[in-house]
């Protein structure tokens, strides 16, 4: 007889051996309850089985899911899975395992043309009966079907279910087929996740890639559809299509998520506003209208196309959990809850003890969890083993590294000073969970684990000691510190910006002093311990130097923290009190007031003459960018401001103010001007700002003259000036831009700038004048003008279009929306940017207020500067080498930006690329017949010149340690060939196997015996050099024409980018040999692909003459840069900086990048 491996009664074993809460059931018995599995009796099919309806003599009912017949063995495998993701779950949206049968039954077959006997399995798993039905019966548009409070309950339901199987089982499962489908409703309505057989545990591993198909149409996110990409977000797309389906319809989805996102919104709030004014009262509508908004916007979310974008389950239920709070009282939560059936139980509303983070997203607050208690282990994981490369900053005690926890970010600072308090430390943690306060870094979690020490001693492990850990997580803030928008009053942030960090600060402060039970004094308040978010809403942190409860005055011995900060009574006495921070409060405020050179001078001189210079110096430039008639009421509050801090430095601390006269001073300030203008000027850093598509900055446009160098006077940059403006699009809907310039001869590009601008995206515009006589500074009349619109993800899409007629396009879709607009002048937005040119000043001292400091970008447009063909970026010396189609070979200073002339004539030839050996202070060029030369640029001599390959050289790449060079060209064999300097620069391997042109070389940084290629072929090719080990990596959808690649390294993984002719680059990580994301939105060749070497940042240059900024660790498009000099075809980055350089087709331009 025919027997499986797997002996019987095994099974139920390990079905027992985990517990025994659902009962098993004979099958014979099931037989019987569902009528011997009678077809009227099916309820439905799973991704394993079939469902039927038991009902016992008693008339209990349950639903039960037979799996398929497979024999022993195979079948096994799958039923214990299901078993396993079903027997733990207890949670009332979740369908409840009641019991399982698992028997082994003889019975004949037919192997290999015999009749045998085989053992088979007869499984199946029995839930709860759920009496309604699937949740899809009752999907229906807005005017039809259920009413909003019966809706929104399933919504909450789904979300309160997906939201433990994320985060309430110790271990994250995921579904990964969510749908209508599969929600099933009791008979109260009540939504309840069933069927779990694709369901997955999340390990270590959080994103994989799936070799088959799973979930189903519809419900597919697009990394699975493009890249087979599965991870805890998938789930929260598969929610999005549900709660749209929810509150539009089947019909109504598609719409819905076709349409812009602000059009959706508002369609959907508007349908149910009518619908609503049917059965709420006048009273309840607005606040149900703000739930119904609410609902939309977080499904629009779960359906963005970058995964990390998408908000946590957590977000999700917390902020449904707001809208519950926006109701009110307990007879609207009765009437939220329940339709007009008689149940009138009341409903208890858990409160939401959580603090506001903002999610990864741009768009919309979410909140975390109540802080947690974090293991030292998961820490050690989220800041990759606290490697250098996350350590964000240093506090009193040790060191703050910045996290990936979640779909988020965190900052986790590591106390690693011997000599810590643990007592205090677990008492300030504690305290520290109860701050609930808009200007106060809000505690994520925390970590306090003793380890023992064990060293292995006469043959035994003895404990010699205790670690002990201690850490604690903070929400992470991407504006970093108040330290970097110290400035003087020319420069820098205007002053309402100012009052509102001053006015933040102090709330804060009087939040910590008098807002808690027992008072918290600070010890360390100095800039680098005030975070700014996204708004420069300023949060107060680093709290590890706090007095938690301290009375009126007390001393200690602890001397820790900034000297510059400290009051005298302390530096003398160490007495510490609440006016401590008073006393360091008043640095702070004078710091961010007037810059730190002139802070220092207030103790030079009297406080009056202080006062009079520093509001002679805001008046100048208030009178520049506000309304005279409210220039005096700024003054005045200027004032005020100066009289506050510098009472809050005065030596006897008894006559300092106390944190609450400083806020009810600051208060009465806000009355002297009115109301109105500050609301708009806030409105220019509020992400939230429903009406601006585009946030630009800066609103006047300033031409400083160009560059030119004292050591080179005979060249000089070739353009008078350039100006960066940055785009920011805080919505959700891509935003189409077209930029006109009044005079466009003036400029460098004569037609109009166009784009898309993603959500949640910047996209900055380098603008160069051409070399003339510039405008005379202040001069009427010369501007350019930005006209935005939102368009959908179908709307100009580029790719078709040729690059000449682009604007022409742009223009002609601006001018047909304005005709259909009609009345409706708010569709095309325009905004008007004033251009000023300002004379180059000799010295430091700026004359004017209103001048800038020198741009960010420069650029040069010779005739050598153009058509670049590759740039290399020397690692020490501020140098960059550059080649072009031409032949021709330049390096340049990037300081000065001007011409070398000492490594200029490596040789006659043309030449196709070029590198620097800096170790060697050599310069290695390959030329367009296949020749190599190689040159000392220190001693001005020839090293080597020999024939490599025989057509033009089209790639070099030199390895970081060892003395290698690659090579490559147009040469029919496609030949690899490895040169060793230390031999006299013999050729020491030859590599072949690319069947056309070798695009890129690339030496690994983390593995000195390898390297990868990318051809025109189609594939990758990672090659060792001491082996002939080959790994072909074939890129998904690209069957040729692959054209740059770099090594970057993710949460400890290495992995390529590679860039292609098809606009995307693609991500493959190595160990799996598997593409695991796409980068996708330029509308060109991908022309170069780098790792910046300082930034988690990856960058992309292409033909369509942009240059986008990536997440290094999320993906997400941060920055596009058109620098408005044609196509890209080569990016260089500068080392120990946040510069990078671009070569383009009408010349080179170098950018400081933001931080990410």
């Amino acid at each position: 007889a025919l027997r499986s491996f797997l002996l019987p009664g095994s099974m139920e074993a390990k079905l027992q051996c985990t517990g025994d809460e659902p009962s098993k059931i004979p099958y014979q018995l099931l037989k019987q309850i569902t009528n011997d599995f009678d077809k009227e009796r099916i309820l439905g099919s799973g991704s394993y089985g079939t469902v039927y309806k038991g009902v016992y003599e008693n008339g209990g009912e349950i639903a039960v899911k037979i799996l398929n017949n497979i024999p022993v063995g195979l079948d096994d495998t799958k039923f214990l899975k299901e078993f396993n993701n079903l027997r733990g779950l207890k949670h009332q949206n979740i369908v409840e395992l009641v019991g399982f049968c698992n028997e082994s039954v003889e019975g004949p077959a037919m192997f290999e043309g015999k009749q045998v006997t085989a053992v088979s399995l007869r499984t199946a798993l029995c839930f709860e009966y759920v009496s309604n039905g699937s949740l899809h019966k009752y999907i229906s548009d807005q005017k039809t079907g259920l009413n909003w409070h019966t809706r929104y309950r399933i919504i909450k339901g789904i979300c309160e279910g997906l939201k433990y199987l994320r985060e309430g089982l110790g271990y994250p499962v995921m579904h990964f087929d969510l749908k209508p489908d599969n929600i099933l409703l009791d008979n109260k309505m009540m939504p309840k996740i069933a069927d779990f057989g694709l369901s997955k545990l999340f390990g270590e591993e959080n994103t994989t890639r799936a070799m088959s198909a799973v979930g189903t149409l519809g419900y597919w996110p697009p990394e699975y559809i493009k890249c087979q990409i599965i991870s805890g977000e998938f789930d929260i797309f598969s929610l999005g299509v549900i709660i749209v389906k929810i509150m539009t319809g089947h019909q109504g989805y598609n719409s819905t998520v076709e349409m812009m996102t602000r059009k959706s919104v508002t369609l959907v709030q508007e349908s149910w506003k009518k619908k609503l004014r049917e059965t709420v009262s006048p009273t309840s509508l607005e606040v149900y209208c703000n739930q119904v908004k609410r609902c939309i916007e977080i499904a629009l979310h779960c359906l963005k196309p970058n995964r990390q974008e998408r908000p946590t389950i957590q977000d999700i239920v917390s902020s449904l959990n707001e809208t519950e709070t926006m109701i009110g009282d307990q007879w609207m939560q009765n009437e939220q809850f329940y339709q007009d059936s008689g149940e009138n139980s009341p409903i208890l509303i858990r409160k939401n003890n959580s603090i506001t983070i903002k999610s990864r997203s741009s768009s919309g607050n979410f909140r975390y969890a109540e802080p947690r208690a974090m293991p030292f282990s998961l820490l050690k994981v989220v800041t990759s083993d606290f490697s250098r490369e996350e350590l964000i900053g240093r506090g009193g005690y040790g060191g703050v590294y910045k996290g990936v926890y979640g779909d988020g970010q965190i900052a986790v600072k590591l106390y690693t000073l011997k000599g810590i308090d643990n007592k205090q430390f677990q008492n300030a943690i504690e305290v520290h969970k109860k701050f609930h306060h808009e200007n106060v870094a809000q505690l994520v979690g925390y970590c306090y684990e003793t380890e023992e020490v064990v060293i292995p001693f006469n043959g035994k492990h003895v404990v010699v000691g205790l670690d002990i850990h201690m850490a604690i997580c903070l929400e992470y803030f991407p504006n970093g510190s108040l330290n970097r928008y110290i400035s003087d009053v020319k420069s820098g942030l205007d002053w309402c910006m100012r009052y509102q960090i001053i006015k933040g600060l102090c709330d804060g402060l009087r939040y910590l002093h008098e807002g808690l039970e027992s008072p918290v004094i600070h010890m360390n308040l100095k800039p680098s311990n005030i975070l700014m978010d996204e708004k420069l809403t300023p949060k107060i942190g680093d709290f590890g130097l706090a007095r938690f409860g301290a009375g009126k005055s007390d001393r200690t011995m602890d001397m820790s923290g900034a000297r510059e900060y400290m009051p005298p009574e302390f530096i003398e006495k160490q007495v510490i009190s609440k006016k401590h921070d008073i006393y360091s409060l008043g640095v702070i405020i004078i710091k961010l007031m007037t810059g730190v050179k002139m802070y220092l001078k207030c103790y030079d001189m009297s406080s009056e003459k202080f006062i009079e210079l520093t509001l002679e110096n805001w008046r100048e430039r208030l009178q520049k960018t506000v309304d005279a008639t409210l220039i005096e009421g700024y003054c005045e509050q200027v004032k005020k401001c100066l009289d506050i801090a510098l009472t809050c430095l005065a030596s006897n601390r008894r006559r300092r103010p106390t944190i609450g006269d400083i806020v009810h001073t600051l208060n009465e300030t806000e009355t002297l001007i009115p109301q109105v203008e500050i609301i708009l000027d806030s409105e220019l850093l509020d992400s939230e700002d429903s009406d601006q598509l585009l946030h630009v900055h800066p609103s006047e446009l300033y031409f400083l003259p160009a560059m030119s160098s004292v050591e080179v006077p005979r060249k000089k940059v070739a353009m008078i000036s350039s100006c960066s403006v940055q785009l920011n699009n805080k919505g959700d809907d891509r935003v189409a831009f077209m930029l006109v310039a009044k005079s466009p001869k003036r400029y460098l590009t004569k037609k109009p700038l166009c784009g898309i601008v993603p959500p949640g995206s910047t996209y900055t515009l380098t603008l160069t004048m051409l070399k003339q006589q510039p405008l005379p500074s202040g001069i009427d009349g010369e501007f350019f003008t930005l006209y935005s619109l939102a368009v959908n993800e179908y709307d100009l899409q580029d790719e078709d279009v040729e690059k000449d007629s682009i604007s022409v396009k742009y223009n002609n879709f601006f001018e047909k929306t304005k005709e259909k607009a009609g009345a409706d002048q708010e569709v095309v937005q325009e905004m008007t940017l004033k251009v000023l040119c300002c004379q180059h000043q000799e010295d430091d001292h700026v004359t004017s207020s209103s001048e800038p400091t020198r741009p960010t970008t420069e650029v040069i447009t010779t005739s050598d500067a153009q058509q670049v063909s590759s740039i290399d970026v020397h690692p020490t010396e501020p140098w960059i080498i550059t080649t072009n189609n031409v032949g021709s070979l330049r390096s340049w200073n990037y300081k000065t930006m001007a011409t070398l002339n000492s490594i200029q004539d490596v040789t006659d030839e043309p030449v196709h690329v070029a590198k620097f050996i800096a170790r060697e202070s050599w310069l290695v060029v390959g030329d367009c017949n296949g020749g190599i030369h190689v040159y000392n640029y220190v001693e001005s001599k020839d090293v080597a010149s020999f024939d490599a390959h025989d057509s033009c050289i089209t790639t070099l790449a030199v390895h970081p340690t060892d003395s290698f060079v690659l090579s490559s060209s147009d040469d029919d064999d496609h030949l690899i060939k490895l040169w060793d300097w230390s031999k006299d620069w013999e050729c020491t391997r030859t590599f072949q196997g690319h069947i056309d042109r070798v695009m890129q070389v690339k030496f690994n940084p983390e593995d000195k015996d390898s390297f990868a290629s990318a051809s025109r072929d189609g594939t990758v090719k990672i090659w060792s050099i001491s082996s002939d080990e080959i790994v072909t990596l074939k890129l998904d959808g690209c069957v040729e024409n692959l054209l740059c690649i770099d090594y970057f390294t993710r949460n400890k993984k290495q992995h390529l980018i590679v860039g292609c002719k098809d606009r995307i680059a693609q991500i493959w990580k190595l160990g799996m040999g598997q593409c695991v994301d796409k980068l996708e939105g330029h509308v060109d060749h991908v022309s170069a692909a780098n790792l910046h070497p300082e930034l988690p940042m990856l960058i992309t240059g292409s033909l369509d003459g942009t240059v986008r900024i990536w997440n290094s660790t999320t993906y997400k498009l941060e920055n596009i840069i058109g620098f408005n000099l044609g196509a890209v075809y080569a990016v260089g980055c500068i080392k120990g900086s946040r510069r990078i350089v671009a070569g383009c087709h009408q010349g080179i331009a170098t950018m400081e990048l933001s931080s990410p």
